[in-house]
């Protein structure tokens, strides 16, 4: 099972670019419930990675999805990624601690929003097909940030 993985990581093409905007402590495999889809909502991919990996801005993700679909890892996902801020869905609250959070980069509502790219949507599905099978999400469980935090947020569009 874990070779499969690998190769569709591989498959995939993750690059890696570790953000230091995690919780330290470790989360066990069984809390991972959730996907929290975000957009990045910046001018560029750069000033994206520059934000999400600033000590100062105190924001992460596990992932990014470029327009290329190229994708970041930024978190290891047994970490809590600092993606969802104050959230509820259900009676979860706070669900960075349970879940994975992927950012998409595109400029958002305020900097004009562009339709995510075919080969962005084709490595989010792919991604997501790996998350559900390896933490067992119920697919209801997928989330975009205005599911989770309504009167906040309008991402990922």
């Amino acid at each position: 099972m874990f070779f499969l993985i690998y190769l569709v990581l591989i498959a995939m093409k993750i690059k890696i670019i570790r953000s230091p905007n995690h919780s330290a402590q470790e989360r066990q495999k069984i809390k991972i419930k959730f996907i929290v889809l975000h957009y990045t909502g910046m001018q560029s991919e750069r000033v994206s990675i520059e934000r999400l990996t600033s000590k100062k801005s105190q924001v992460s993700s596990h992932y990014l999805i470029n327009r290329e679909g190229e994708t970041i890892k930024m978190v290891d996902e047994k970490n809590i990624a600092w993606h969802a801020g104050k959230s509820k869905w259900g009676d979860f609250i706070n669900l960075n601690n349970e879940s994975i959070g992927i950012e998409l980069v595109n400029k958002g509502h305020q900097l004009g929003y562009e339709n995510f790219s075919k080969k962005q949507i084709s490595a989010l599905v792919l991604l997501c097909k790996n998350l559900i099978k390896k933490y067992k999400i119920k697919k209801k469980n997928i989330l975009g940030h205005s599911d989770i935090a309504p009167l906040r947020k309008m991402d990922p569009g």
